[in-house]
């Protein structure tokens, strides 16, 4: 219940973020809808594939992405 809550508080602050990127030149609203994104819908497939790309390639991050994927719905 905890890693649901943060995950979507984590989406939500994302989604917000990325829609002000899009209408201010300055940030990036691409790359935070992106993030939104994965932490919304971790098992879909594309989801999948990127999640496990960012994992090899920044190891440093394994634990987090495994916190807020694994059984995010328990």
């Amino acid at each position: 219940m905890i890693k649901l809550a943060i995950r979507l508080a984590l989406a939500v602050i994302s989604i917000l973020i990325g829609i002000a990127g899009l209408l201010l030149p300055i940030l990036p609203g691409w790359l935070f809808l992106g993030i939104a994104a994965l932490l919304l819908f971790p098992e879909a497939p594309l989801a999948k594939r990127i999640l496990e790309k960012i994992e090899t390639r920044f190891p440093s991050t394994r634990r987090l992405l495994r916190f807020l994927t694994r059984d995010g719905a328990a």
